[in-house]
């Protein structure tokens, strides 16, 4: 499998997830996903492997975010091009891992990594790219809060589960993990019309990747035909994310440690086991021989 060149019929096949059409946010599911399979086909007949196309969409992202923080019209276009090439390269990836058969926890962890220094970089350049062009250096702190504030959202999932392999690394006793008992990923929820998440949710919306690069993607067709409008709401847009991303970061985080839903958690995850069972499983007498399981949740 690993040296074959596929057809494209045959990685539609072999390279999806399950569900690949039912989970995630919709510019994965109805445009990267069904299109990557076409740079999976060339990312093979080149010979490159899945962590090189990882770091081919790291450059593109932060290519987009040296762009976009130029300030430049013309420029900003071209940057805007470049986000969305390094989304799509970031689902090119997964795919590559799976025909070579390389899925790793390695592979996901570079992966991981590529998504905060992307995101860090475009949520700055967004307010940077206004101070290049108006000389206002105020609009550097509006681009640090944006960064800022999309560290904390994404952080959230990372120090959660930092925090359960601390636990595990201090304790002796033994754990059953509950595959899939902490949640697994769903379908998108539909927008709440009731309470405060009818509220907060489209807040949340506003600060998740697919639907920035959408709304980058309109503001390229007003710099191209309608400028003034463009760095109108440019700037609106940069106003909005600098109060909205660190203000739900910081609530997110303060929910969590005040329901204590990192505790409740890691108690869906992990199970402690029976007395009697932590014996049986000290010196079991045939243990089975199961290799690792290298399944990883790299797109």
């Amino acid at each position: 499998m690993k040296g074959l060149r596929p057809t494209i019929a045959e990685l539609r096949v072999r390279v999806q997830k399950d569900r690949h059409g039912k989970i995630g946010n919709w510019l994965a599911r109805r445009v990267a996903r069904p299109t990557a399979v076409y740079g999976c086909w060339l990312a093979i007949w080149l010979g490159l492997s899945a962590h090189q196309v990882t770091l081919a969409a790291l450059c593109s992202s932060l290519g987009a975010a040296v762009a976009i923080g130029s300030g430049d019209r013309i420029i900003f276009i071209c940057g805007v091009v470049m986000a969305h090439l390094g989304f799509w390269l970031d689902h090119v990836d997964g795919q590559v891992a799976r025909w070579r058969e390389s899925v790793s926890l390695d592979g996901v962890y570079l992966d991981y990594l590529m998504h905060h220094a992307a995101n860090l970089a475009l949520g700055f350049a967004l307010g940077y790219g206004l101070a290049a062009r108006s000389g206002d250096a105020r609009w550097t702190i509006a681009g640090f809060a944006i960064a800022l504030g999309w560290a904390l959202l994404s952080l959230d999932n990372d120090c959660r589960y930092k925090a359960f392999f601390q636990r595990l690394k201090s304790v002796t006793a033994s754990y059953r993990i509950d595959g899939g008992g902490g949640g697994r990923p769903q379908p998108p929820a539909p927008w709440p019309r009731r309470g405060r998440a009818a509220l907060t949710w489209p807040a949340y919306k506003l600060c998740e990747v697919h639907v920035v690069l959408v709304g980058l993607a309109g503001l390229a067709v007003l710099a191209i035909a309608l400028p003034a409008v463009w760095l109108a709401l440019w700037r609106g847009g940069v106003l909005l994310l600098a109060v909205l991303a660190p203000a739900l970061g910081i609530g997110r985080a303060a929910r969590s440690v005040l329901k204590s839903r990192v505790e409740a958690e890691f108690s869906r995850w992990f199970l402690p086991l029976e007395p009697q069972a932590m014996r049986e499983t000290a010196h079991p007498v045939n243990p089975p021989a199961c290799p690792l399981d290298r399944a990883a949740a790299r797109e």
